[in-house]
């Protein structure tokens, strides 16, 4: 009998063969990605068999995708293992290794670099539609793109616009800021508040000088990655007199860092966060 079944399927391959071989689709190239922010562009727009492996750090905290990502193999950004496991793309941050893009290059892996220098949402989205071309996924990325614009919509539109929100000082756990031209920036103004770092004239990654914060106060804080930061370098900052009398006297407004380990489409996680939080501690605005 089993015999006679394995006959009959074999028959009905054979007459199928041509016909299913003229429709069947050209499989989706197989990716990986060599870092957290490409884990993230990965994992929101591949199917899942075309993901060969994600990075080390995809099941950690500042993961997005943590518990998606523990379906998946992990890799530590070697070539070996790319090339083991027939990468056809590989994403990577503009930082990331050269000489591992000079030897991916060599054996035609095609790789899509994600600009560290990307502060817009407008260049998340670009972002996004490379990525989704390479992975053959565009009507994926035009959907996640749509979905990151309507929900930008949503958040107060006038408050936004006139920039007249209430002011906040970002801290990272280090002491570490951001001031103008970085997506925290980004993030900051578009769910309503000013960065007083901006507006003092700060740019980039730079430390917040403590004692400024004296002359021109801030109406809130914002933080990221305490809950992540090693524990030494957290209560060294915390424990500073001036940040503590700063946290007891104004709104302290948590953002969960896997909403912007850099800006990548989780962006709007963090905005939506801070709109809520701004509307809780300083009211005006709905979305």
């Amino acid at each position: 009998m089993a015999r006679r079944a394995a006959f009959c399927l074999a028959v009905l391959a054979f007459l199928a063969g041509p016909s299913a071989s003229a429709h069947a689709e050209t499989p989706k190239p197989r990716a990986a990605s060599a870092s957290i922010c490409a884990d993230q562009y990965l994992l929101a727009l591949a199917d899942p068999e075309q993901i060969a492996s994600l990075s080390w750090q995809a099941t950690g905290p500042l993961s997005t995708f943590a518990e998606e990502a523990a379906a998946y193999p992990s890799n530590r950004g070697g070539a070996e293992e790319f090339l083991d496991a027939n990468v056809e793309i590989l994403i990577l941050n503009s930082h990331g290794s050269m000489e591992l893009r000079r030897i991916m290059g060599q054996f035609d892996v095609e790789m899509v670099v994600i600009a560290t220098t990307t502060i817009t949402f407008d260049e998340i989205a670009q972002s996004v539609r490379d990525v989704a071309a390479k992975l053959d996924q565009t009507a994926r990325g035009e959907a996640l793109i749509a979905d990151m614009q309507a929900r930008l919509a949503r958040i107060d539109p006038q408050v936004v616009e006139e920039d007249a929100g209430p002011s906040v000082t970002y801290f990272r756990p280090e002491g570490g800021g951001a001031g103008a031209g970085t997506f925290v920036d980004t993030a900051l103004r578009h769910a309503g508040f000013r960065n007083l770092q901006a507006d003092l004239g700060n740019t980039g990654w730079g430390r917040v000088p403590l004692e400024q914060l004296v002359l021109t106060p801030p109406d809130g804080l914002v933080t990221s990655f305490f809950d992540t930061a090693h524990k030494g370098v957290n209560a060294r900052f915390s424990s500073h007199s001036l940040f503590t009398r700063l946290s007891a006297e104004k709104p302290v407004m948590p953002v969960p860092g896997r909403y912007w380990t850099c800006a990548g489409p989780m962006l709007i996680d963090a905005v939506e966060s801070l709109a809520a939080q701004r509307r809780e501690h300083f009211g005006g605005g709905h979305d």
